[in-house]
């Protein structure tokens, strides 16, 4: 039995993905499948070899709405920012980008002893990057949880765009701000990491309120643009 057969049969995503329509892929753009890296609500994920390089392949689902086409584009914007995994090549109905073997912020955050300077370099990097999403009006989404941030020293990337819209005001900032120093396990461990007393944590708070608002009254980015799928 090949691994294409065999993923066939697989109890959670055998009756999720086109098989028929996956082998074409894999054969037209030479991609050799090696695990199951997971579902989303959206997309199942694999992990193959295309090109000599690791990757991941996303596919729609078939009880779920396609946005495998409009997740390519944003993820192509996104990367002239110097945010997320490298794209290769994607059309409407698969993805081929970079596998990112890191950890994620929520694996992360209860690993144990975390050293401050690291941490705040991980904290001030999420940040920049939403700053850098918000100012060209790409919402992320997902950014609380933690579980779209992986950490692959020396780099930090904010991943699966599959929920990312352009044309909404952007969060991004405000959500990194919650993520870090809000209510949430991981807020209560990065302060208790940053050292960070309360009446900071209410600070940072208030800037990011006021923050917010300004975003709103001035965000400017309401048209969607246009995108074309590409092969790197």
């Amino acid at each position: 039995m090949n691994i294409l057969d065999r993923f066939r049969e697989h109890k959670v995503i055998g009756g999720l993905v086109d098989w028929e329509r996956l082998e074409e892929i894999l054969k037209s753009e030479g991609i050799r499948l090696l695990d199951i890296l997971g579902k989303g609500h959206r997309g199942v994920v694999f992990k193959g070899i295309y090109r000599d390089r690791e990757v991941a392949i996303k596919v729609p689902r078939l009880d779920a709405k396609n946005t495998i086409y409009q997740e390519g584009c944003i993820l192509k914007e996104v990367n002239a920012l110097g945010i997320g995994p490298r794209l290769y090549t994607f059309s409407r109905d698969y993805l081929v980008m970079e596998y990112i073997d890191g950890i994620t912020l929520k694996d992360y955050i209860i690993s144990g002893d975390i050293d401050r300077e690291g941490y705040l370099n991980i904290v001030k990097e999420v940040l920049k990057q939403c700053l850098r999403l918000d100012i060209h009006g790409i919402d992320h989404g997902e950014i609380q949880g933690g579980k779209h941030i992986v950490l692959k020293p020396p780099r930090v990337y904010l991943i699966d765009f599959g929920s990312a819209k352009i044309g909404r005001t952007p969060r991004n900032f405000t959500s990194a701000i919650s993520l870090f120093f809000g209510k949430s396990h991981i807020a209560r461990r990065s302060c208790e990491i940053l050292n960070i007393s309360e009446a900071e944590r209410n600070h940072i708070i208030r800037f990011a309120k006021r923050y917010k608002e300004h975003l709103k009254n001035s965000y400017l980015f309401k048209s969607p643009r246009t995108c074309t799928s590409n092969s790197q």
